[in-house]
């Protein structure tokens, strides 16, 4: 059912000179929307009009409105946030009330879905990364989660706790890994200076993107470049290298050790970039919270054969997450590609299993590993259908 409230929401915004949309939902959407906007014909569902935001005689900004339904609209205007601010506050002027953009589109997604996960799917398929990770989704109306909560729910009896718990666990990993697909990750390109990181980057980019140079430390900012690494969309961050030397020179490199610090607390997968060719410090992997890929560069100066694990007798990481490649001359990096999917577990991926893929997902599964029973309640407040199946 349609509130009686009016909400007013902005649902894209992509900068001062693109495009930005804004939702007007609500019984009196329409009566809002004639006291702002002067267009030559009427507005009426189905129709595309274009017009003019006014606040009485001065006009904020030119625009086009399409009307979604008997009481929705969406305004869609230029993306300058001082254009949207004012054209938010005058809606607002007129009774409309402001809503958070996700829980609006939530709601409106609800209003033609049989169930909250169904609705949960829509809203995040429209900010999936990837095809794959919009697959998944779609999986998890009909199938996916939704079928294993209907499935437990008519037959609650014949399940163990244990096997619920278990089955929990193995979604909510599921759903750590299928958020990767989902959202994309990001992978940050660490390691001591001048060991190939910003070449590294280069390769990957197919062209230059970072100077390098035999001096160690000329990279000193982080630069970063976005492609498509089987089903994932990948963002490789390079970043300054890491030395202790370098950060007690002067509070430019200080500064420029803290960004890569907090850029490797916050990535998905770290390649700890070292120069096989020389005597590398010992890395402790349980110095850092993502998982680590040791990749052993320059294998040309030492005519090193291409392979996924080092020969480096120090070799920080067991064998299994190290590899050795050139970025000057582009060999390994196909098989480098093929060990980030393999170690973020990514590789032949089942899109049509069960995954929680939102937070209010996670907490509820998280919830029935503490019970002592099958919480048939837990179960419906996941699904939470209409009909109250």
């Amino acid at each position: 059912m349609k509130t009686e409230k009016t909400e007013v929401a902005v649902l894209t915004a992509r900068g001062m000179s693109a495009i930005a949309s804004i939702s007007l939902a609500g019984l009196d959407a329409h009566g809002i929307l004639k006291k702002v906007f002067h267009a030559g014909k009427p507005i009426a569902k189905g129709s595309v009009v274009h017009g003019w935001i006014v606040d009485g005689d001065r006009m904020i900004d030119e625009v086009v409105v399409g009307c979604e339904g008997t009481h929705e609209c969406v305004i869609h205007c230029h993306g300058n946030p001082l254009l949207l601010e004012q054209i938010v506050h005058l809606l607002q002027s007129h009774g409309a009330t402001l809503a958070d953009a996700n829980t609006f589109l939530l709601n409106t997604f609800r209003q033609d879905s049989s169930h909250l996960i169904e609705a949960e799917a829509k809203l995040s398929m429209q900010k999936s990364a990837t095809l794959a990770g919009a697959k998944i989704l779609q999986s998890q109306i009909n199938g996916g989660l939704s079928a294993w909560v209907r499935g437990i729910l008519e037959n609650t009896a014949a399940v163990s706790v244990d096997a619920i718990h278990q089955q929990c666990r193995d979604i909510l990993h599921r759903g750590r890994i299928a958020e990767r697909i989902i959202n994309g990750v990001r992978v940050v390109i660490a390691g001591p200076p001048n060991s190939g990181k910003s070449t590294l980057l280069n390769c990957l980019a197919g062209q230059e993107q970072v100077i390098t140079s035999a001096m160690a430390g000329t990279t000193r900012d982080w630069v970063s470049i976005t492609c498509f690494i089987g089903p994932l969309r990948v963002e490789f961050i390079d970043t300054a290298g890491l030395d202790d030397t370098f950060a007690s020179r002067d509070e430019i490199e200080r500064a420029a050790q803290g960004i890569t610090n907090e850029l490797i607390d916050s990535c998905d997968l770290i390649l700890y970039v070292q120069d096989i060719s020389a005597d590398n410090p010992p890395l402790t992997v349980s110095d850092y919270r993502a998982a680590v890929v040791s990749v052993y560069n320059k294998c040309d100066l030492v005519q090193e054969p291409i392979k996924s694990s080092a020969t480096k007798s120090n070799s920080p990481i067991s064998d299994r997450a190290a590899i050795s490649i050139s970025a000057r001359n582009n060999r390994g990096i196909d098989l480098l590609s093929r060990k980030i999917v393999d170690v973020l577990e990514v590789h032949d991926f089942d899109v049509n299993r069960p995954v929680a893929f939102t937070q209010r997902q996670q907490h509820l599964l998280s919830a029935m590993l503490n019970t002592a029973t099958v919480s048939e309640e837990l179960l419906s407040n996941l699904i939470f259908s209409k009909n109250g199946t």
